[in-house]
């Protein structure tokens, strides 16, 4: 990554377009299966960011269209996943206030469910030209957010959480 990464890692915005990318590929998913609810859950939230801030697993998780290939690809994504997960809920929780006070995303009290915001229905943020191409860091980010969203929406929270070796 040629960005400076502790300016990408604090930006909360940045964090904001994982969550709604992230939310954005598990609706694609979930929607067209038989389930409970076609968006994640709020406790799903917190392991987006230790992921997808993190350049292995975000590498291996963007290339990966199932949830075991990628821990077989690299076994070490899955190390300190839920540790990671605590030191980042902070950061995760301003994420997720920016996205709701926007409109981004939206809570579901009911299913405690996160959706997507009403302009953000059918379509992931837009980036700006400079931050669109496939080298750049928020690019990355954001691919390998929707990539997960994919892979959450197929597997049940209880394979997630044996598999990534997490508790929600």
């Amino acid at each position: 990554m040629t960005d400076n990464l502790y300016d990408v890692f604090q930006n909360i915005a940045l964090s904001t377009v994982a969550l709604q990318s992230f939310t954005h590929g598990y609706h694609e998913i979930a929607k067209n299966k038989e389930q409970v609810s076609n968006y994640p859950k709020l406790s799903q939230m917190f392991y987006i960011l230790p992921i997808v801030y993190n350049y292995n697993a975000m590498t291996v998780f963007g290339n990966s269209i199932d949830l075991y290939t990628a821990i077989v690809k690299d076994t070490s994504v899955t190390l300190g996943l839920q540790d990671r997960a605590n030191k980042m809920a902070a950061q995760t929780f301003d994420s997720l206030n920016l996205a709701f006070s926007k409109n981004i995303l939206l809570w579901n009290k009911l299913d405690g469910t996160i959706e997507l915001g009403h302009g953000f229905k059918g379509r992931r943020m837009t980036l700006f030209m400079e931050m669109n191409n496939t080298h750049h860091a928020v690019k990355r980010i954001q691919d390998s957010a929707h990539r997960l969203g994919n892979i959450f929406a197929k597997k049940n929270e209880k394979n997630i959480q044996i598999e990534l070796n997490i508790r929600f």
